[in-house]
């Protein structure tokens, strides 16, 4: 294969990638001609815009940067896992509607992110990092039965969160073994 076909080829899947985006940006502005159940702000549309972005700047990067393979997977799933945790719980809540709760899930990924630039994203530190955020799932959701008695905790979103970024770590500590 020539570089000038793998170049086209990516080009269409970054084509492809950012359209697929902008298409998911325009269904609510589209919901809203058809029904009045769908009522977004511009400031909604902004942050839409901006968990968007961001999800598409991980895949331009992770695509440009890291080797392919488990290290490219890891930073995609990363980028996925943290869009997840901010859309999720800025929509509904992943922990019930206690806002100082639910303020632990934000404040890991954006402790994460920081020691991941500070570590200059290398594999062993991504591996720990993903660790220690699968963990702190759990340790969010010991807090929340402290903090909100009576409530239950939903294990299973806990759990699916956990478990992504255990799949996180998996593939840094792969890519630290190539």
């Amino acid at each position: 294969m020539t570089n000038a076909h793998t170049s086209k080829t990516a080009n269409g899947w970054r084509i492809a990638g950012w359209g697929s985006l902008l298409a998911l940006l325009l269904l609510p502005a589209l919901a809203m001609q058809l029904t009045p159940e769908v009522n977004w702000t511009a400031g909604d549309f902004v942050f839409a815009a901006l968990l968007l972005g961001f999800i598409g700047a991980v895949c331009e990067l992770a695509a440009r940067y890291a080797q392919a393979g488990t290290q490219r997977v890891g930073y995609i799933l990363a980028g996925v896992a943290a869009f997840l945790t901010v859309w999720s719980n800025a929509a509904v809540g992943i922990i019930g509607d206690d806002n100082s709760v639910n303020a632990l899930f934000f404040l890991m990924v954006v402790v994460g992110m920081a020691v991941a630039v500070a570590c200059r994203f290398r594999p062993r530190a991504m591996r720990w990092i993903a660790l220690c955020l699968a963990a702190g799932q759990y340790a969010a959701g010991v807090v929340a039965l402290n903090q909100m008695p009576g409530h239950a905790v939903e294990w299973g979103v806990l759990t699916f969160f956990a478990l992504l970024w255990l799949a996180i770590a998996w593939c840094h500590h792969r890519a630290e073994l190539a």
